[in-house]
């Protein structure tokens, strides 16, 4: 009699359903992974501004002033603005990458080349072209062209709901950013009359995309004074889209964490958080209204002026958009809503709601 052979496989329609389960199953829970993800991506860059707030604080505490938005370099460049990551290096860990700048910005040491110099490619590509990771959101990506770009910067000091001439230092026709950060001011903390809970001193700026990305990119030649003529160069067709002219593709406003310009180191609190960005000019050195952005659904990341870290929601109110920023220097009400108040360091408004 013969035996029946014992069957010990799988057939392949067991097979495929075994498969598609598990891709159903993958499909489900993908969402979840990536929102984990995000959350412990975001998590990381609520803590880098809590550690940029702490080192400015750290910094007032040695030199009784917070940095300058940019300085001017010592010794032969004194052309070039450098910016506020500069000085606040040694209390983010970073002291040898200050000594380095130090010793090169003296006028023993020639000053500072530019970070495209090819004739300073060793001390450019050790010193200028450093991905500093404080500095840089995990949820943001690097731009596609890095040619003037050596140093990604995602976190910005606020200059305040202020755009009239914001790359003038005060001693150009007494001009005064009414945030806490100005090219060539020092700002004390005793400075800051609205409260230092009340006043944004660092925000998110995200830095990748497209040129003309909302998110990431700049529209330029926006030669008006109020936050709507910002808003209305949203592309209709694709609001994800502004409408030309824009940035050049090299030349992000994310990409020079050392430049110490406005377009690269600095944000306004007249746009609200995921707007658009826009500059004066076509180039990167007059009037910037960079506005708070990110990846983050719903808003962005700030920094207080006293260290610690909110997240500031898109739909925060902005008062009257359409109103000009005129040149009134110093202190008045910021007519830019809750978030234009955020910005000014002594406006004198109530946000006993905020």
């Amino acid at each position: 009699m013969m035996q029946r052979r014992s069957r010990t496989g799988f057939t392949l329609v067991e097979l495929l359903v075994v498969i598609a389960i598990i891709g159903i199953l993958v499909a489900l829970l993908l969402p979840a992974i990536q929102a984990a993800r995000e959350a412990a991506r975001r998590s990381q860059c609520s803590n880098n501004m809590k550690q940029l707030g702490v080192a400015m604080h750290n910094y007032h505490d040695t030199h009784r002033a917070f940095p300058a938005l940019g300085t001017r370099g010592i010794g032969a460049d004194m052309g070039w603005w450098y910016a506020w990551t500069i000085p606040i290096l040694p209390f983010v860990e970073q002291a040898p990458l200050h000594e380095e700048i130090m010793a090169r910005a003296r006028p023993s040491g020639g000053g500072l080349p530019t970070p495209w110099d090819t004739g300073n490619n060793a001390w450019n590509n050790s010193n200028w072209k450093v991905d500093i990771p404080g500095f840089i959101c995990p949820s943001d990506f690097p731009p596609p062209n890095r040619g003037e770009s050596p140093s990604l910067l995602t976190y910005k000091v606020s200059m305040g709901d202020d755009y009239h001439q914001n790359h003038f230092p005060p001693w150009n026709s007494n001009r005064q950013n009414r945030g806490i950060f100005q090219m060539d001011r020092w700002t004390q903390i005793s400075g800051v009359t609205d409260g230092t809970s009340n006043t944004v001193m660092l925000g998110e700026m995200a830095t990748g995309g497209s040129a003309d990305d909302v998110i990431g990119g700049v529209a330029v030649n926006m030669q008006a004074w109020n936050p709507s003529a910002c808003l209305a160069r949203i592309n209709p067709a694709d609001p994800t889209k502004l409408t030309a002219p824009v940035r050049a593709e090299f030349r992000p406003p994310g990409g020079r964490a050392w430049d110490g310009r406005p377009y690269f180191v600095g944000f306004s609190t007249m746009v609200g958080p995921n707007g658009p960005s826009c500059h004066w000019g076509g180039v990167d050195g007059n009037e910037h209204m960079g506005t708070l952005s990110s990846r983050h659904p719903g808003g962005g990341h700030v920094t207080m002026a006293d260290a610690s870290v909110r997240f500031i929601q898109n739909g925060i109110d902005t008062g009257l958009i359409s109103v000009d920023d005129v040149d009134t220097p110093g202190s008045r009400p910021s007519p830019w809503g809750v978030w234009g108040a955020l910005g000014s360091m002594r406006g004198g408004e109530p946000l006993s709601n905020f």
